[in-house]
């Protein structure tokens, strides 16, 4: 058994040095704010990736023992979370048939986007989302209970279930985006994933452990690049937002993270620069058509939302006031503006700003201008 040993040895120092590259990647990247802050928040960031690559890919990533868990939170995040959302997460096989079950909960919106497993490049000819569905759509109990097969279609007979998701080729996870106007009042759902028939309790072995370490080390990698690719192609949306559907995104098949996104949101990002006495004044535009929600996070350049959990670093439709026009204006500051509607960057100067929609049909960008304080 000692030829073993050197596997699994050759696995973690791949890990190990995952997370070196990583530091790496936030020492050496260009045209990143450099506060002490910033940089506190980069190096922190990296310990939180392997904390969410630790759990993702080493402790619930068994397919035949799925585990719907919390992705993000307050204190992990992700390629700009955003704070009125609860990231639930579960690895799958499109082989398998599932049955997931439990309570709807009081969010106004809960998506389920089903992907190619992520930063692990194409599978099955693509990579990113390969169906996309919300709870909504489905027949509930009369308490919002929760009975959906999820399976490959020959495995869901025919005619197919109305409450029923077909896995396709190439599908690996779901991702549940569980939008609320307010966390604090609305109850969160709970849900579970079983496999439906018979499986034998799982045996670590050293080709397993050693292939989940080394798909970790990947992760980390992968999120560190990405992330300061996606400040570095905010440069030519300073002060303004870019920006499209999903739906287009997935589509078009730009890159593994943005192919990935929901099919149910529209995606209006920009960077903020601020000079001394500045602040960003952001107009959402209502728009002509029907929505469920928009929401604006500020976060970091390593794509991390800013710290809500004490003062206000996002805002949505609900929680922000209207002027008569209809309209929300919010401004980002470092220091309090004195008007409603204040995103509070903690002293910051510069950082990413993005607008969700969701279940809205071509919404306005927003716009904004620099005002002096």
């Amino acid at each position: 058994m000692a030829e073993l040993i050197p596997r699994l040895d050759a696995a973690f120092d791949a890990w190990i040095e995952a997370q070196r590259a990583a530091i790496e990647t936030v020492r050496t990247a260009a045209d990143v704010p450099r506060s002490g802050t910033d940089n506190a928040e980069g190096y922190r960031w990296v310990t939180r990736l392997t904390s969410l690559a630790q759990e993702w890919f080493l402790e619930k990533s068994d397919p035949l023992h799925p585990e719907v868990f919390l992705l993000q939170d307050a204190f992990r995040k992700l390629l700009v979370d955003n704070p009125d959302v609860g990231y639930w997460f579960c690895v799958l096989d499109d082989r398998h048939l599932y049955r997931m079950t439990g309570w709807r909960g009081e969010a106004p919106y809960v998506g389920l986007t089903f992907g190619t497993p992520m930063a692990q490049g194409p599978a099955a000819g693509r990579t990113g989302t390969t169906a996309q569905a919300h709870l909504d759509q489905f027949e509930l109990g009369p308490n919002g209970e929760v009975d959906v097969l999820i399976g490959p279609a020959e495995l869901l007979g025919d005619p197919r279930p109305v409450n029923s998701v077909v896995l396709e080729p190439g599908t690996g996870q779901v991702a549940f985006r569980e939008t609320f106007f307010d966390k604090r009042t609305q109850r969160s759902c709970d849900l579970k994933i079983e496999l439906v028939g018979e499986v034998d309790p799982p045996v670590l072995d050293v080709d397993t452990f050693a292939g989940q370490l080394e798909t970790a080390a990947l992760f980390v990698q992968f999120v560190a690049a990405t992330a300061v690719n996606m400040w570095h192609d905010t440069e030519h949306n300073t002060n303004t937002f870019g920006g499209t559907a999903g739906s287009v995104h997935v589509a078009s098949q730009e890159d593994e993270t943005r192919s990935h996104s929901s099919e149910d949101m529209t995606y209006h990002g920009g960077r903020f620069v601020l000079a001394d006495g500045e602040a960003l004044r952001v107009t959402v535009h209502k728009p002509g058509n029907d929505f469920l929600y928009w929401g604006l996070t500020t976060a970091s350049p390593w794509m991390e939302s800013y710290d809500y959990r004490y003062t206000t670093t996002a805002l949505n439709n609900r929680t922000a006031a209207t002027n008569q026009d209809g309209d929300w204006v919010l401004v980002i500051s470092p220091t309090d503006p004195g008007v409603p509607n204040w995103l509070d960057t903690a002293g910051r100067l510069e950082g990413y700003m993005l607008v969700r929609w969701v279940l809205a049909d071509d919404p306005p960008h927003p716009t904004a201008e620099v005002i002096k304080l």
